[in-house]
């Protein structure tokens, strides 16, 4: 199918086998290598992971990310694009891709691109811009394109770079040459009845039409939200922690809040094991280490003391100065613990070595936990970095973030975040805290999204037990 097309697009529903097909495309040799465009460095990571499981040759492929394959082509042709990328400079992406839109459907690359590639594939196209579909169209004109997407699982937005429409934009330019029907993700994991579930309200959320969460006995639970939140969120953690019990060795995704991360970070916290599936931007771990850039002593203390409040529980921060003003007085009737000493250390003038100390040994004390262990990990480093001559802080956590950016996260086995930082995640069950949140429940694409996001069991609080309501 894939092979024998000129052009033409694949309807992909999650978890039918996608990446499969993709890897098999690309398995036998060919004159030239295939070109493998997707959105994101994760999914750049988990494709190659899996070509690479496969026993695909890495000679039979070139894989990147639209963005990064535009950034390459424009250094290559500045001129022909009409734009000059600065080396130094961060690029400004979406001129980028506008330039090299327009570059690709000139014409004026199409020999270079016949020469170097036998065929384009890209993934995930349901998240492509009207820009970078400018861009895929272009290279289609030269050498045989097929992409592959799920107009259900659109949840991307790109600002002022809209998305391709999926029927005026996508599909008039690549026609449909197949679509995925059978339900693997589930299948392997003995769940077939959920997974054909899956697939009949796939059908009816993209008409319009509501599903009904009590359709699907044993495997999609229902569970109803109150009025009273605090009994919400303890009835919420009882839950996972039920599936945690009853399958000890299982994954765990927990699909929050889209908008307030301090809702997910919240429920981290009271959810023991648990742990925050982070941003890539890491915007508020940045922020904090910007406000310690530069600090020593007692204020430094301070700044870490407000992170380590973003991070980990039974911080109780106003205690443990007091305690340092006790100590310090020698006004103390127990002795210091070890976390206490390393604060004072930290207080007298100390810089960030001892700010690092400080930070492990909070960690490591067993009455606290730290629930958003990436972000702590990239402070850490951060401060390890400046602390042996390296960048200041903050120009040594932006680094770690595009080196993390790059390699694409490691999600622990039971994880919190929102449907865009889980879309592409599998795990054996999923736990949707509200899916009917008033004044921001989620779309038909991110409902569909999250549902698929378990392979054994589906759990479900909202208000009403059909949805959209």
């Amino acid at each position: 199918m894939i092979l024998a097309s000129r052009r033409g697009h694949v309807v992909a529903p999650a978890g039918c086998g996608k990446t499969e097909l993709i890897a098999r495309s690309v398995a036998s040799p060919a004159e030239k290598p295939t070109l493998i465009l997707t959105h994101t460095t994760a999914g750049v990571a988990a494709l190659h992971q899996r070509l690479k499981r496969d026993g695909v040759p890495a000679s039979h492929y070139r894989l990147n990310t639209i963005a990064g394959w535009a950034l390459g082509l424009i250094s290559m042709f500045p001129a022909r694009a009409g734009f000059r990328q600065d080396p130094i400079a961060a690029p400004i992406y979406p001129e980028v891709q506008a330039a090299i839109g327009r570059l690709c459907q000139s014409g004026h690359i199409t020999r270079e691109l016949q020469a170097t590639y036998g065929r384009l594939l890209v993934d995930e196209y349901q998240d492509c811009s009207v820009t970078q579909h400018s861009i895929v169209s272009g290279i289609a004109n030269a050498i045989p394109t097929v992409i592959f997407g799920d107009p259900m699982q659109a949840i991307f937005g790109f600002g002022g770079d809209p998305l391709a429409d999926w029927h005026s934009d996508v599909a008039a330019t690549f026609p449909e040459i197949g679509r995925l029907t059978t339900p693997w993700r589930w299948s392997n994991a003995g769940a077939d009845d959920l997974g054909q579930w899956l697939l009949s309200a796939r059908e009816a959320l993209s008409q319009g039409l509501s599903i009904d969460l009590r359709s699907c006995p044993n495997r999609i639970f229902w569970h109803p939200i109150g009025t009273d939140t605090n009994a919400t969120i303890t009835e919420q953690v009882r839950v996972q922690f039920d599936i945690s019990r009853n399958s000890p060795n299982e994954s765990i995704l927990i699909v929050g809040d889209p908008i307030r991360a301090g809702s997910r970070h919240d429920y981290a916290s009271r959810a023991a094991g648990v742990s925050v599936v982070e941003p890539v931007d890491f915007r508020d771990i940045v922020n904090a280490a910007q406000n310690m850039d530069g600090l020593s002593g007692d204020t430094l203390l301070q700044a870490c003391i407000a992170f380590l409040t973003q991070v980990m529980t039974n911080v109780y921060g106003d205690r443990l100065q007091q305690r340092i003003q006790s100590i310090q007085a020698d006004r103390n009737r127990t002795p210091p613990t070890p976390q206490e000493l390393t604060a004072i250390a930290l207080f007298n003038q100390g810089g960030y070595p001892q700010a690092i100390a400080f930070l492990k040994s909070m960690a490591s004390d067993r009455e606290r936990r730290v629930y958003r262990r990436s972000a702590f990990n990239i402070m850490i480093e951060a401060l390890t970095m400046a602390a042996g001559g390296g960048p200041d802080l903050g120009s040594a956590i932006a680094l770690l973030r595009e080196r993390n950016r790059q390699a694409g996260r490691v999600v622990p086995s039971k994880a919190v975040g929102s449907t865009l930082l889980l879309k592409g995640l599998e795990a054996q069950h999923v736990v949707i805290l509200d899916a009917d949140q008033p004044g921001s429940a989620m779309s038909r694409q991110h409902l569909y999204v999250a549902l698929t996001r378990g392979a054994r069991s589906v759990h479900i609080f909202s208000r009403s037990p059909t949805l959209p309501a």
